[in-house]
């Protein structure tokens, strides 16, 4: 990691240090943690996504929602939004503006409407749909539409918690409209890489949370660390996490003619490297582990969710089996080995 990226992560890490502890995680439940985002906002983390800064510090603050298991749209407004409309030209607006994550149900049209626009439809499970002041949505594959969010809001939820909520538009008027030169598919990229991101700091929180467990609780008048299938779980998780990290780096330095195959790479590995993080972490802790008094749900909730977000394992899985079919033998390993060297060089 650069010096850069290090005071990045670092700014992160006391940020949520200091704002994001249990409590605020509760009360995020009853109402938008303002000042959160405020903190947020003055340190210009908002916005990073259209202020220059490329995948790799996205990775990084996106890793850092994940560890901190942030109740708030940072990288849907840093990494997607502020990066859709930067893009396009198109200025940032004021307040928090989240970004439809491509729904396939979504069927939201815009139409002119005089000088201006209007849009019409309904985009489904927005990330904080609820408590944005902005949306900014991608239409008819190449179309970015930036919109006010409506009054008629079906709320939802993910697994973990987290906001998902329906937006429904009628005749309403839009704050900009722009070709973009972002797809719908390279929208879905990199929400793809940003979730993988964010799934793998929070493995390093579910692994620091087992592994201090394990260190405290007792049996047989011994720590429970002490015992080989304990230690079993511990190592599994750690290995999981480590690929996880590892696949995302890989995503984030790969040349332009291997990112489909390394993004998918990514989500995959994320994926099932949750399914066993949350399942080991989850047997370290026995009941403790599902109490709403302890920590770790907080983490193995939102593992659980991400993993179907901006594709599911499967579908990503499928993707990288059609290209190394495509490939043929011959083809593998070459693949294989420039997503590694690729890696090294980074």
């Amino acid at each position: 990691m650069t010096d850069e990226l290090e005071l990045l992560d670092g700014t992160l890490r006391a940020i949520f240090a200091k704002h994001c502890d249990r409590s605020a995680r509760l009360a995020a439940g009853r109402g938008f943690p303002r000042e959160l985002w405020t903190v947020l906002e003055r340190a210009g983390l908002t916005t990073l996504g259209g202020d220059g800064a490329g995948p790799a510090e996205l990775v990084v603050l996106a890793r850092a929602v994940g560890r901190a298991a942030a109740p708030v749209p940072l990288v849907e407004t840093a990494g997607l939004a502020a990066w859709l409309v930067a893009e396009a030209g198109v200025e940032q607006p004021d307040g928090i503006t989240t970004c439809a994550v491509g729904h396939p149900d979504d069927d939201l049209r815009v139409v002119r409407d005089g000088d201006g626009w209007t849009a019409t439809g309904t985009l489904h499970r927005v990330p904080w749909g609820r408590d944005g002041d902005h949306v900014v949505a991608l239409v008819d594959g190449g179309t970015l539409v930036v919109l006010p969010t409506p009054q008629r809001v079906r709320p939802g939820a993910n697994l973990g918690g987290e906001p998902r909520d329906a937006l429904e538009f009628d005749g309403a008027a839009a704050s900009a409209v722009a070709d973009s030169p972002i797809g719908t598919d390279a929208l879905r990229a990199r929400g793809a890489v940003l979730r993988a991101a964010a799934m793998a700091g929070a493995m390093e929180s579910a692994l620091e949370l087992s592994l201090a467990y394990a260190g405290e609780r007792e049996q047989f008048g011994k720590p429970i660390s002490s015992f080989q299938a304990v230690q079993q779980h511990l190592v599994a998780i750690a290995e999981e996490t480590l690929c996880a990290g590892m696949a995302v780096r890989l995503a984030v330095a790969a040349a332009p003619e291997q990112e489909v195959f390394a993004v998918a790479a990514a989500k995959n590995t994320a994926g099932c490297a949750a399914a066993v993080v949350t399942k080991r972490a989850h047997q370290v802790h026995g009941a403790i582990g599902v109490t709403d008094e302890h920590a770790l749900p907080w983490f193995t909730t939102r593992l659980w969710a991400w993993q179907d977000e901006f594709g599911t394992t499967r579908e990503w899985a499928a993707l990288l089996g059609r290209g190394v079919v495509a490939d043929g033998g011959a083809g593998l390993w070459p693949r294989l080995s420039a997503s590694v060297g690729a890696g090294e060089d980074r």
